[in-house]
Formats: C-alpha cells, sequence, structure tokens
C-alpha cells in the first residue's frame, strides 16, 4: 500500500452492486450504486464501467477521462447519461468491444436516445472518441497498459487488467467460473479452463476486483446467470496470488446484515488473506 503522495494507482468504488441499484438503510452500509470504479494515476482517470456509482465521481481536476466499459448492460451503463450532463466541455475516449454485432457506440446509442432517453449523445457538450477492442485486446492509455480477455456471460463481457510500475489490478466482473447456460443453448467453451485463464490472468496481481454476486448455495440456483461465488473467489486467491481482493457485484437482495454474515464467513475461510467484499467509497492504494 502507498500513500496519498506515494501510489501507482489510486482505487475509488463507486458503485458496487450488481444487476440493480437499490436503496433503503438496510443497504447503507455496502453502497447502493451498481458497478463503477474509478482508477486514478498521474495524468490519466480511468473509470470501469458507468453504473450509477459513477454518479459518485470526485473532481479529477484535469486529469484525461477515459471509461472501460465491460459490457452494455444496463446495470453497467444507467449512470452515463447523467455522467456526460455533468462533464461540459471534457473529452473522454471510450472503450469497449463489439457485442451482438454492435458497436460499443451503437450500443449505447441502443439506449442514450428517444424513447428511453430524452436526447442522443450528440446533443451533450463533450468529445467522445470511441475506441473499439478485442477479445484479447492489448492497448495503453498514457503510461498504463490495458490487456483484456473475454468472460463467462450471457452476451459477453470484458475483463481488464490495468499495469503501471509494476504494478496491476484486474477487474473480473460479470464473470462465471461454471459452464453457462444460455436458454437451451449450452456454451461450447470449457468451464475449467476459463477459470484457469482467469488465475493465469490475474497472477500476481496487486488487487483482483472479483464477481462475487453469490454463495456457493445462491448459485446453485443461479447456474447461468453470468456471476460467480465468494467460495470461487477463494479459490482464484490460492490459483492467482494476489495481494489483495476486493468481491464485488453484490446483490441486490443483500442486505448489510447479510454482507457483514458474508464477510465473516469469507473471513473464517480465508485464514487472513486480504480478501473482503468492496464498499461504496472505499479506496485503495497501491
Amino acid at each position: 500500500m502507498g500513500t496519498e503522495k506515494d501510489y501507482t494507482f489510486k482505487l475509488t468504488v463507486l458503485g458496487t452492486r450488481g444487476s440493480m441499484a437499490i436503496s433503503g438503510e438496510s443497504t447503507a452500509k455496502y453502497g447502493h450504486a451498481t458497478s463503477s470504479y474509478l482508477v486514478e494515476t498521474g495524468s490519466e482517470a480511468i473509470i470501469l464501467d458507468a453504473g450509477t456509482g459513477i454518479q459518485n465521481m470526485p473532481d479529477v481536476g484535469e486529469k484525461r477521462l477515459s471509461l472501460l466499459i465491460s459490457h452494455s448492460h444496463i446495470d453497467h451503463i444507467l449512470g452515463l447519461p447523467m455522467f456526460l450532463g455533468n462533464s461540459r466541455g471534457k473529452e473522454i475516449s471510450v472503450y469497449g468491444a463489439t457485442r451482438e454485432g454492435l458497436t460499443m457506440h451503437e450500443q449505447l446509442d441502443l439506449y442514450i436516445k428517444r424513447p428511453l432517453w430524452p436526447i442522443t449523445m450528440d446533443f451533450y457538450p463533450v468529445k467522445l472518441e470511441f475506441c473499439g477492442i478485442s477479445e484479447k485486446a492489448l492497448f495503453h492509455i498514457g503510461a498504463v497498459e490495458v490487456s483484456a480477455m473475454e468472460s463467462f456471460h450471457p452476451g459477453g463481457s470484458s475483463i481488464f487488467k490495468l499495469s503501471a510500475n509494476g504494478k496491476i489490478i484486474v477487474y473480473a466482473t460479470d464473470f462465471e467460473h461454471d459452464k453457462p447456460y444460455v436458454g437451451d443453448v449450452v456454451s461450447s467453451k470449457d468451464d475449467g479452463h476459463i477459470f484457469a485463464q482467469l488465475a493465469k490472468f490475474s497472477e500476481g496481481a496487486d488487487l483482483v476486483l472479483y464477481d462475487a454476486q453469490y454463495n456457493a448455495k445462491e448459485y446453485e440456483k443461479c447456474k447461468g446467470f453470468g456471476h460467480s461465488s465468494w467460495e470461487k473467489a477463494l479459490e482464484l486467491f490460492e490459483l492467482a496470488h494476489p495481494k489483495e481482493m476486493l468481491l464485488i457485484h453484490h446483490a441486490p437482495n443483500h442486505t448489510d446484515a447479510f454482507l457483514d454474515a458474508m464477510g465473516e464467513e469469507i473471513k473464517a475461510a480465508s485464514h487472513g488473506k486480504a480478501i473482503r467484499l468492496a464498499k461504496e467509497g472505499d479506496v485503495v492504494l497501491l
């Protein structure tokens, strides 16, 4: 860990709920907003997904803005229209994969226009640059190297790795560790292979953000939904040996009491390893 004056990456959890934003006192501790994370370097502000949490974005001054979108399911892009409205005069580079035959620009255009939204992206007083990425993308945002691998998730999703100055962050949201079922179609990919692939992709990372929406019992009822469990997170930790792991994409029906109890189970099962549930507002310095 670094200090505020000495770090390569500063990660802020802007929102860590999965599937749907929620409200209420019983869920205030871990937060209400959906997936969005801010990674800051000296000159870059890299946002991971644009769920409702992006509305918690702090002022990053003159840092260049880049947005990495794992996939365009609504909980990962719902905050984007308001964010664009609050970013007057900014230049924003948007990275995302083509899915269902649509570029990321075209995917977002399905949402940010009538009848779902009153205005189009062209109306906003911002300059958007769209950058397509491939399944095994490798590119740079300033001094940060970004690589990607494809996840197991209905419709697809990108897992991102950010590297700079020997520090590594892996963002593995919306990842299913088992062979997913989508309707009557079974994926031809090997489930064990994809989990091992993620472990190799994450090997030696300083921080891994891992989708642990369920516990093992819940997962058995939710196969094919495209998410994983905290028990599999522990397995990944043993294989990849990251320095720290944040568990993310909390189910909307998981109250603070439920997540507190889950946290105690994780603590007991992990035997002191640096694995914990993410909370909205958390800051990690690397």
